[in-house]
C-alpha cells in the first residue's frame, strides 16, 4: 500500500508540475527552479526508469522550460549523458532478457535469436539521436569523441542485425562515421577496422600507405593493445598469404587463404559488402598456390578459382598466368601458350610471364622460337639479388633442355646443353632440374654412372620432387638390391609438395612404389591408398591398377578387385597377368566357369605357364566340389574329369610339384562322394598321370598295411568306387615324396593320406580296418610335424572313436585348446560321448558346435538323436527337418536321418501324408542315391516312398534293386540278415506289383516273401503284409477261393486284427453267395464288438447296410459315425470317407436330411473344400456354396491338386473350367464343363476366354 500510495503522489507531483511547466510563472523563475531541482532527485529515488527517463527530458533542449531556466539549470550534454546511459542499461537488461527467455524454445539457435532480439531493441532504440545530440552539445572534446566512437560501435551493431535490404543505408552511415574518426585519427579499432577492411582493391598497393602505417603506429603505441592474430581480418590474410606465396610456403598459403575466404564470406553475410575485387584477389591467391601444392592433385579446383575470376575480369594478368601454368602443367601446351600470350599482352615487360610462354614453345616443340625468345628474356635479366638469379638459372636450365630436345646429335656436345646446365647450377648451386639434367647427361651421354648418382642424390637432397632424378636413384637402389632405400626414395618422393617430372612422363611412380613395398610387407589396408594415389594422378597406369588389384584380392575386397582388373584388361587386352589376376578374383567369389575361361585365354598367350595351369586345375576342381555342396553330380563329374585333364598337362611340365599330387587325389576323392557315376572317372588318364616319371617303388609307402601299393595301378578287378579310392590314395602317397622339401606341405600331405585312407574305411561295404589302421598312422605323423593344426587332432580323434575312446577323447579335446570355436570338433567330441551312451555330455557338446556355428547341420543331427533316444520323436524330427534346410547336398547323413524320420512319423503317427510333404525325404533320397549308388537300405526306403506317392513303376525298379543286390550277398554271406532283408524286399515289391495291378507278379512275390519267412520269428510284420497282399492280388484275379485262404491265414496270424477282418469280410461279400455274405456280416459285428473305436469296420457295415436296406444298422451306423466326426486326430481322408457315406445314407432317406448332414460336416470344420464341394452338389450348384468352396479351396495349405481342380471345375465359368484343366490335366471334371460351355456358347474354340492367362 505504502509503495503504491508512493507511486500514485508521484504521478500527481509530476503532472501538477507538468503543469506548472507548461504554464509558468514569468515573475516567479526562483520557484520554477526549485521545483526542477527538487523533482529529478525524487524521480531517481521514488520513480521506474521510464520516469526517471522523463524526467530528465524536462532538462532538454525540446523541453517548453529550457528556454525559461536556461543558466539555471544543468548544461544539456550533462543531462544527455545521464540519458544515454539510463538507455544504454535499460536496452542491455532487455537484450539478455530476451536472449535468454528465447533460446529456451525448441529449436531454437542462440546466434539467430541474438539478431532477432538486437534487431526488434535497435529498431526503436533512441540512442543513435542522444548520441547525435551529445556531439552536437558538448564542448568537450573527448565526450565529443567518446559519442562519435558509441555512435559509430551502434550504428554497426544495428548493420549486423537488420535485414538485408536495409543495410545499403546503414552501411554508408557507418562508412561516414569510421572515416570522419579515421581522419581525426581518434585511436578507435573499429573505425580503422572498417577503413581499411572494406577498401576493394585489386592490389594490396591500392592500399592508403598513409593509414597504414597510422593504424600500426596508433594500434601498438598508443592503443597499448598486444600483438595477437587477427580471426576476422581478411586483409591480415590475404598479406600473410602473398607473403608466404613469396616464400613458397604453399601449403600455409591454402591453409590461409581458405580461412580468408570464409571470412570474407562470414562478413558479406554480416555487412552485406560483397568486396568483390579483394574476393577475386584472394581466389587468385590460392588458386596460384594450389597449382604448386601437391601437383598435379587440387589442378581442376585451381582452375575452376580461375575461370571464376576471370569470366568477371578478363584481363585478369595473375588468373591469366595461372590457368596457363596449369595447362602446361597438364602438357596442353598450345593453350597454356595462348593464356600466357594474353597475360604477356597486358605487361610486355614481365620477364617472367615471357619465359613461361617461351618455354611452352619448347615443349610443343617449336624448339627455334622458344630459344630465341627465352635467349632474349636471359639477356633482360640485370638484377644480382637472389631472387633474380634462381630466375636466371631456370632460364639457362630451359635454354639446356631446349638444346637437348632440339637436336640430339648435340647433346654430346660440352658447349651445348651441358654449358647451360653447368651455367645454371653456377647462378643457383640450389637449382635442382640443373641436377637432374646434368646426371642424365652423365648417364645416358658419358655413361659415368658415380657422376650421374652424385648429380641425382644432390637433386633429390635439394628438391624431394625430382622425379626423374627420384626414379632413376630407386632403379640404381633396386639394381643393387638397396630395398629399404628404394622405399626411403619413393616415400620422400610421394611426400613431396612440388612434384617435377620429365615432360610427358606420369609422376605415379613414387606412390605405385610404396603400393608395391607395402604389399609385399602384407600390409594391404596401406598398400590400397598408395596404388589410389598413384592412380589418382595417373588414371591409365597399368601396373597401378594390377598392383590395387592384387592389394583389394589379398585384403578379401573381391568385388573391388574385380572391377580394378577389368580396368586393368580394358587398357591393355595383350596382358596376359591382368587376365590371370582376373581369373583368380572370379574364381574366389565363386564364379568358376569365368574363372575357368579366364584361365583358358592366359593359356592361349602362355600355353606353358606352369602357374596357371595349376590355377586352372584347381578351379576346376573348386567347381567340382562347389557342385557336390549344390547337388549338381554331373556337372561336378565333368568338372573332376577337366581336372584331371588340366593336371596330365601340368605332369609334363613339373611332375615333382606338390600342388599335382593334392589335385589328382581330390579330383579321385570326388568320384567317391558321387558313387553313382564312378564309372565316369578316367581310369587309364589317372594311372597315366601317376606313372609319369616315378619310380613304383614310391608307392609302396604303409602298403604293408593298407595294401594299396604299385599294384593297384594294374588292378583291373575292383569296383569303380574301390578304384577311385586306391587312385586317390597313390596320388596323395606321391604328394608326400613331392613335399619332402617344405615341412608344412609334408604334413599336409599325411593328412590328406590318412584322410582318404579314413574315407576308404567308412564307404567300402566291408569297412576294412586295415584302411583305419593306415589313416591311424598318417594322423599321427602328420601330428609330429605340425603339432599345433587342430585338424589334425580332430582327424585322429575321428579315427580313433571306437578303437581307443581315450585316445579319441584326447586328439579332440587337444583340437579344440587349439581352436575351442570350432564346431566340427565339437560335434566329434559329442558324438563319441553318445558312443559312450554319455548323452548329457553329449547334449552339452552339441549345443557348444551349435553355439560355434549354427549353421553347421551335423550338429542339429546329433541333437536330433539324442532327442530319438530319450523319446522324443517330435522334436528329433523338427531337429532333422531343420538340418536337412541348412545343410549342403554332400552331407549323406542328414539326408539319411531326414528321411529315415519322415518315414517313422508317417508310419507310426498315423501322419497325414500327401505328395507336397513328402517331396523333401524323396529328394533327399534322390541325392542321397546318387551319393553312396545302389545301397539296399537307401533303395529300399526311396520304393517304400515311392509305394506312399503311388509311383509304382519307380517303386518296383529300386526293390528289384534292392533283392538283387541282397540275393546276392546271401549267396556269399549266408546270414539271416540278409534272409531278412530279402524277405521284407520282396513283400515290398509284391505290395508295389499290386499297386501296378500286375496281379500275378505280386502274388508270386508274396508267396515267396511267405516262403523265406516261415521259420523267422521277426518276420511276422513281413507275413501279414505277404498274407494280405497275395490274398488281394488273387481276389482282383478273380480266384476267390485262394483269396479267402490267404486273408484267413492273415486273420489268424495278425490275432483277428480288425483291418484284415474288413478285408476278408470285402472278399467274402464280393464271392456272392448267401452264406459268405452272412459270415461277412458276422465278421464285422463281431470285430466291432471287440473294435469299437475302429472306423473302418463301421463304414463297411454301414455300406453293407446301405446295400441290404438294413434300417436298423443304418440307425446304428449313422450314430457311430456322427460321433466320429468330431474326434480329434482324424485324418482328412477318414473324414472325407464318413462325410461321404453319411451323406449317402442320408439321401436314401430324404434330400433335407442330405442337406443338414453336409451342413453339419461344414460346421464341424468349415476349412474342409470336399464338404463345400459336397454340399454344391446336393443344392444343385449354389452360386454361394460353390463360391465358398472355391475360396476354401484357394486358401487351404494342404489342398491337393484334384480337389483344387474339381472346386473351379463347380463353378461353371469357361475361365475357372480352363484353370481346373491346368491344375489337373487328367481330371475329367474340367474336360467335360469346358466342353459344355463352348457348345453352350456356339463360339469356335479359338475363342475360348483366356483370362487366366
Amino acid at each position: 500500500m505504502r509503495s503504491s500510495r508512493g507511486r500514485w503522489t508521484l504521478t500527481l507531483t509530476l503532472r501538477s508540475n507538468w503543469l506548472l511547466f507548461t504554464k509558468p510563472c514569468m515573475d516567479d523563475r526562483t520557484k520554477c527552479q526549485t521545483v526542477v531541482d527538487k523533482i529529478v532527485p525524487f524521480v531517481k529515488e521514488k520513480g521506474t526508469v521510464a520516469q526517471q527517463k522523463r524526467a530528465l527530458r524536462v532538462l532538454l533542449p525540446e523541453s517548453p522550460i529550457f528556454g525559461y531556466l536556461e543558466g539555471r539549470i544543468p548544461h544539456p550534454s550533462h543531462t544527455l549523458g545521464k540519458l544515454i546511459h539510463l538507455v544504454e542499461e535499460e536496452e542491455k537488461v532487455k537484450i539478455n532478457k530476451e536472449i535468454a527467455n528465447r533460446r529456451s524454445r525448441l529449436g531454437a539457435v542462440l546466434g539467430q535469436v541474438t539478431l532477432e532480439v538486437r534487431k526488434e531493441v535497435y529498431g526503436n532504440s533512441p540512442l543513435e539521436d542522444l548520441y547525435q545530440e551529445l556531439i552536437n552539445w558538448s564542448d568537450d572534446e573527448e565526450v565529443r569523441r567518446e559519442a562519435d566512437t558509441k555512435l559509430l560501435q551502434h550504428c554497426y551493431e544495428k548493420l549486423l542485425a537488420f535485414p538485408k535490404e536495409k543495410k545499403p543505408m546503414l552501411r554508408n552511415k557507418v562508412w561516414k562515421l569510421a572515416d570522419g574518426l579515421v581522419i581525426l585519427k581518434y585511436p578507435y579499432e573499429l573505425a580503422w577496422h572498417i577503413v581499411i577492411e572494406w577498401k576493394d582493391c585489386e592490389n594490396i598497393g591500392e592500399h592508403d600507405v598513409n593509414v597504414l602505417r597510422e593504424y600500426h603506429r596508433s594500434h601498438f603505441a598508443k592503443f597499448g593493445l598486444k600483438k595477437q592474430k587477427s580471426s576476422r581480418s581478411a586483409l591480415a590474410f590475404r598479406i600473410v598469404g602473398e607473403y608466404c606465396t613469396m616464400l613458397e610456403e604453399y601449403e600455409s598459403v591454402v591453409d590461409i587463404t581458405r580461412r580468408g575466404i570464409k571470412s570474407m564470406a562470414a562478413d558479406y553475410s554480416y555487412t552485406g559488402l560483397a568486396l568483390q575485387k579483394n574476393s577475386d584477389s584472394m581466389k587468385v591467391i590460392l588458386a596460384r598456390a594450389l597449382i604448386h601444392y601437391q601437383s598435379p592433385k587440387h589442378h581442376d579446383e585451381a582452375k575452376a578459382l580461375f575461370g571464376d575470376v576471370l569470366q568477371r575480369n578478363s584481363k585478369y594478368g595473375s588468373a591469366l598466368v595461372g590457368l596457363g601454368l596449369i595447362l602446361e602443367e597438364q602438357h596442353n601446351y598450345v593453350d597454356a601458350a595462348d593464356f600466357l600470350g594474353q597475360a604477356l599482352a597486358l605487361d610486355p615487360g614481365d620477364l617472367k610471364i615471357m619465359s613461361e610462354a617461351a618455354w611452352c614453345d619448347v615443349l610443343r616443340g617449336n624448339f627455334l622460337e622458344g630459344l630465341s625468345r627465352l635467349k632474349g628474356c636471359l639477356g633482360q635479366i640485370t638484377g644480382v639479388d637472389a631472387r633474380s638469379r634462381d630466375f636466371k638459372a631456370q632460364v639457362l636450365w630451359r635454354i639446356g633442355q631446349a638444346l637437348w630436345g632440339s637436336d640430339e646429335q648435340c647433346r654430346a656436345d660440352r658447349s651445348g646443353p651441358y654449358h647451360y646446365f653447368r651455367s645454371a647450377i653456377e647462378s643457383n648451386q640450389n637449382f635442382a632440374p640443373a641436377y637432374t639434367s646434368l646426371g642424365i647427361y652423365y648417364q645416358d651421354i658419358e655413361g659415368n654412372s658415380g657422376r650421374a648418382d652424385r648429380c641425382f642424390q644432390k637433386a633429390f637432397e635439394i628438391s624431394a620432387g625430382e622425379l626423374e632424378a627420384a626414379e632413376r636413384l630407386a632403379r640404381n637402389f633396386a639394381e643393387s638390391r638397396e630395398w629399404e632405400l628404394v622405399e626411403i626414395v619413393a616415400r620422400r618422393a610421394a611426400e613431396a609438395d612440388k612434384k617435377r617430372s620429365v615432360p610427358g612422363k606420369g609422376v605415379s611412380w613414387p606412390h605405385s612404389a610404396i603400393g608395391v613395398v607395402e604389399l609385399n610387407a602384407q600390409n594391404f589396408s596401406l598398400a590400397i591408398p598408395a596404388f589410389r594415389a598413384a592412380l589418382s594422378t595417373s588414371p591409365n597406369d597399368f601396373h597401378s591398377l594390377v598392383g590395387l588389384g592384387e592389394a583389394y584380392t589379398s585384403a578379401g575386397r573381391y568385388v573391388s578387385a574385380l572391377k580394378v582388373f577389368l580396368r586393368a584388361e580394358a587398357l591393355d587386352p595383350t596382358n596376359w597377368f591382368a587376365k590371370y589376376m582376373l581369373a583368380n578374383v572370379r574364381r574366389e567369389i565363386g564364379e568358376y566357369e569365368e574363372a575357368s575361361i579366364g584361365y583358358r585365354a592366359v593359356l592361349e598367350l602362355r600355353p606353358k605357364e606352369f602357374g596357371v595351369l595349376v590355377a586352372l586345375s584347381e578351379t576346376q576342381l573348386a567347381s567340382a566340389w562347389h557342385d557336390i555342396e549344390a547337388g549338381y553330380f554331373g556337372r561336378a563329374a565333368d568338372s573332376a574329369v577337366e581336372s584331371l585333364e588340366v593336371a596330365q598337362k601340368i605332369s609334363g611340365e613339373r611332375p615333382d610339384a606338390f600342388n599335382l599330387w593334392r589335385i589328382v587325389g581330390d579330383c579321385c576323392s570326388v568320384f567317391s562322394w558321387i558313387q553313382s557315376l564312378v564309372n565316369r572317372m578316367p581310369r587309364g588318364l589317372v594311372v597315366q598321370i601317376l606313372k609319369t616319371e616315378i619310380d613304383l617303388t614310391e608307392f609302396d609307402i604303409l602298403s604293408e598295411v593298407d595294401g594299396v601299393g604299385s599294384q593297384a595301378l594294374g588292378d583291373s578287378e575292383v569296383d569303380g568306387l574301390t578304384l577311385c579310392l586306391n587312385m586317390a590314395i597313390l596320388a596323395y602317397k606321391r604328394a608326400i615324396y613331392a613335399s619332402a622339401e617344405d615341412r608344412h606341405a609334408h604334413a599336409v600331405a599325411w593328412f590328406n593320406l590318412g584322410c582318404a585312407e579314413y574315407r576308404s574305411y567308412v564307404i567300402l561295404p566291408d569297412k576294412p580296418m586295415r584302411h583305419r589302421m593306415a589313416a591311424i598312422r598318417c594322423f599321427k605323423r602328420t601330428i609330429k610335424l605340425e603339432p599345433g593344426n587342430h585338424e589334425f587332432w580332430n582327424a585322429l580323434g575321428v579315427a580313433t572313436g571306437e578303437l581307443n575312446p581315450k585316445v579319441a577323447q584326447h586328439a579332440l579335446v587337444r583340437a579344440l585348446y587349439i581352436n575351442e570355436k570350432n564346431a566340427r570338433v565339437w560335434a566329434n567330441l559329442a558324438t563319441l560321448y553318445l558312443l559312450q551312451n554319455d548323452i548329457q555330455l553329449a547334449n552339452e557338446a552339441f549345443s557348444r558346435a551349435q553355439s560355434a556355428d549354427p549353421e553347421y547341420a551335423l550338429a542339429w543331427v546329433g541333437q536330433g538323436i539324442i532327442a530319438s533316444l530319450t523319446g522324443n520323436e517330435a522334436d528329433a524330427q523338427d531337429l532333422f527337418e531343420h538340418a536337412f534346410e541348412i545343410a549342403d547336398s554332400s552331407s549323406s547323413l542328414v539326408k539319411r536321418r531326414f528321411s529315415t524320420a519322415t518315414f517313422d512319423k508317417v508310419i507310426q503317427l498315423q501322419y497325414e501324408s500327401g505328395l507336397v510333404s513328402l517331396v523333401g525325404p524323396i529328394f533327399a533320397l534322390q541325392k542321397l542315391r546318387q551319393e553312396i549308388s545302389d545301397e539296399p537300405i537307401t533303395l529300399r526306403l526311396a520304393a517304400l516312398f515311392g509305394e506312399r506317392v503311388k509311383d509304382f513303376v519307380s517303386a518296383s525298379e529300386k526293390l528289384e534293386v534292392v533283392c538283387e543286390k541282397v540275393e546276392q550277398k546271401y549267396e556269399t554271406t549266408e546270414s539271416e540278415e540278409d534272409l531278412v532283408c530279402y524277405a521284407q524286399a520282396k513283400a515290398d515289391l509284391a505290395r508295389v506289383k499290386l499297386g501296378q495291378e500286375d496281379y500275378e507278379a505280386a502274388v508270386e512275390n508274396a508267396t515267396l516273401a511267405l516262403d523265406i519267412s516261415g521259420e523267422i520269428s521277426r518276420l511276422e510284420d513281413c507275413r501279414l503284409s505277404a498274407h494280405l497282399t497275395a490274398g488281394l492280388g488273387y481276389y482282383y484275379s478273380g480266384n476267390m477261393d485262394e483269396s479267402l485262404e490267404m486273408f484267413k491265414a492273415a486273420l489268424n496270424e495278425s490275432s483277428e486284427n480288425p483291418d484284415v477282418v474288413c478285408l476278408l469280410s470285402q472278399v467274402l461279400w464280393a464271392k456272392g453267395g448267401d452264406e459268405e455274405r452272412d459270415v461277412a456280416r458276422k465278421l464285422l459285428f463281431t470285430c466291432i464288438e471287440r473294435n469299437p473305436d475302429h472306423l473302418q469296420s463301421i463304414m463297411l457295415l454301414g455300406a453293407i447296410g446301405i446295400l441290404d436296406n438294413n434300417e436298423d444298422v443304418l440307425e446304428a451306423v449313422m450314430d457311430d459315425l456322427q460321433a466320429v466326426r468330431g474326434r480329434e486326430g482324424l485324418i482328412k481322408a477318414s473324414k472325407q470317407q464318413v462325410d461321404s457315406l453319411l451323406t449317402k445314407m442320408a439321401q436314401l432317406q430324404e434330400r433335407d436330411d442330405a442337406i443338414a448332414v453336409a451342413t453339419t460336416s461344414i460346421f464341424i470344420q468349415p476349412s474342409l473344400s470336399s464338404a463345400w464341394n459336397n454340399l454344391a452338389k446336393l443344392t444343385d450348384g449354389n452360386d454361394h456354396v460353390m463360391a465358398m468352396a472355391l475360396k476354401v479351396a484357394q486358401e487351404s495349405k494342404a489342398l491337393d491338386a484334384e480337389e483344387l481342380s474339381f472346386a473351379y471345375a463347380q463353378q461353371g465359368i469357361m475361365s475357372c473350367n480352363q484353370r481346373a484343366i491346368i491344375i489337373a490335366p487328367w481330371k475329367v471334371d474340367g474336360w467335360v464343363n469346358l466342353v459344355e460351355d463352348v457348345q453352350a456358347a456356339a463360339l469356335p474354340r479359338s475363342a475360348v476366354d483366356s483370362s487366366w492367362y
